[in-house]
C-alpha cells in the first residue's frame, strides 16, 4: 500500500471510531451554565423550574459538572436568603473548635496606607466574632490597595487585631488580591492548602457586600472541591457592618463572580453600581473566563508568603 493510502485508511479508522462512540467527545456546558446565571439574576423567585430543567440537562450532557452546578445554585439561593445583611454578630452554634474561620472582607486603604472607617466597622463585628469563638481561625483577605508598596489591607486588619489581643497563631493573611473575586478564591486556596481542618466559613464585612461576599467564597469552595481536589468548606454564617449604602439587589454582580469562578461567559448590558464597581471591576459586554476548569490554578504554593 502507497503511504498516501495509508494516510486515507488511517483516517477512514478514525472516522469509523468517533463515530461508534469509543473515543470520548467533551461535552460544551457553557450555554447550561450561562444560562443558570441568567434564569437566577434575572428572576429569583420564578425561576425554579427553569433551573430544575437547565440542571437536568446539564447532568446528562456531564455528571460531574451537573452535580456540582446543582449545590453552586442551591448555596447561592440559601446566601441569597440568609439575613447575613441585617445581622450584626455571628449566631450562636456554630462549631467551638478549630474547624471554624471567620473570613473578613478587606476594604480599600487610604493613599497612607491607614484604615478608612468602613473597614474599622467591619474589624468591630469580626473582633467580637473572634471573642465570641476563641478558638476559631480570623482570615484577613485584601492586596495593596493604598498603591503604598508591602502595606496590604491583610496586613493592617491583622496587626489591628492583634493589637486588640487576638493572638498572632489565630490570623491568616491572604494579602494578594484586589477584588471581591480573587478575595474567595485566594482565601479557598489558603485554606485548602494549609489549614486542612478547616470546614466551616464565617463571613464578616458590610451589610450591602456581604451577600456578595458569602456567594463567592462559597462558590470558590465548592469548585475546588469539585475540579481540583480541594476538601468541602461550607459558608454557614455572616454579620455586617451597618453602612449608609443601600443593601439593594446586585445578583447581576453576582453571576458575575461565579463566571469568573467557574470559568463561565457572563454577557451582561447592565451598568454596575458605584457599590460594584468598588467590590469588582465593571463588568465588560461579555467577559469570558477559559474554559479549562484549571484557568484560575496557582501555579505556586508559595504566593502567598
Amino acid at each position: 500500500m502507497t503511504r498516501g493510502g495509508k494516510r486515507l485508511w488511517a483516517v477512514f479508522l478514525l472516522l469509523c471510531v468517533l463515530a461508534s462512540g469509543i473515543l470520548p467527545v467533551k461535552a460544551d456546558t457553557q450555554e447550561y451554565r450561562q444560562q443558570l446565571l441568567k434564569a437566577y439574576s434575572s428572576a429569583p423567585e420564578n425561576s425554579s423550574a427553569k433551573i430544575e430543567t437547565l440542571l437536568s440537562q446539564l447532568e446528562v450532557e456531564s455528571p460531574a459538572q451537573g452535580t456540582m452546578w446543582r449545590q453552586i445554585m442551591s448555596d447561592w439561593d440559601r446566601l441569597n436568603h440568609s439575613g447575613f445583611a441585617s445581622r450584626r454578630g455571628l449566631q450562636e452554634g456554630l462549631a467551638q473548635d478549630d474547624s471554624l474561620c471567620i473570613v473578613v472582607f478587606g476594604y480599600g486603604l487610604n493613599t497612607n496606607g491607614s484604615m478608612k472607617q468602613e473597614l474599622y466597622d467591619r474589624l468591630n463585628i469580626a473582633l467580637q466574632a473572634a471573642r465570641q469563638y476563641p478558638n476559631a481561625y480570623i482570615a484577613v483577605t485584601g492586596g495593596e490597595t493604598a498603591g503604598v508598596k508591602g502595606i496590604s489591607e491583610a496586613a493592617v486588619m491583622a496587626i489591628w487585631l492583634m493589637n486588640n489581643d487576638i493572638p498572632e497563631n489565630r490570623i491568616i493573611l491572604e494579602k494578594t488580591s484586589l477584588s471581591t473575586t480573587e478575595n474567595a478564591q485566594n482565601t479557598c486556596t489558603i485554606l485548602n492548602q494549609k489549614y486542612p481542618q478547616i470546614k466551616q466559613l464565617a463571613v464578616v464585612t458590610s451589610d450591602y457586600h456581604i451577600t456578595l461576599a458569602a456567594a463567592a467564597l462559597q462558590t470558590a469552595c465548592t469548585y475546588s472541591a469539585a475540579m481540583r481536589g480541594g476538601r468541602e468548606m461550607t459558608v454557614v454564617a455572616g454579620a455586617s457592618c451597618a453602612t449608609s449604602t443601600s443593601v439593594g439587589n446586585n445578583l447581576s454582580t453576582q453571576a458575575w463572580c461565579i463566571s469568573a469562578i467557574t470559568g463561565t461567559r457572563w454577557t451582561s448590558s447592565s451598568t454596575a453600581s458605584a457599590v460594584q464597581k468598588e467590590t469588582e471591576p465593571e463588568p465588560q459586554e461579555e467577559f469570558y473566563a477559559a474554559d479549562d476548569p484549571m484557568a484560575f490554578e496557582e501555579e505556586s504554593d508559595t504566593w502567598y508568603e
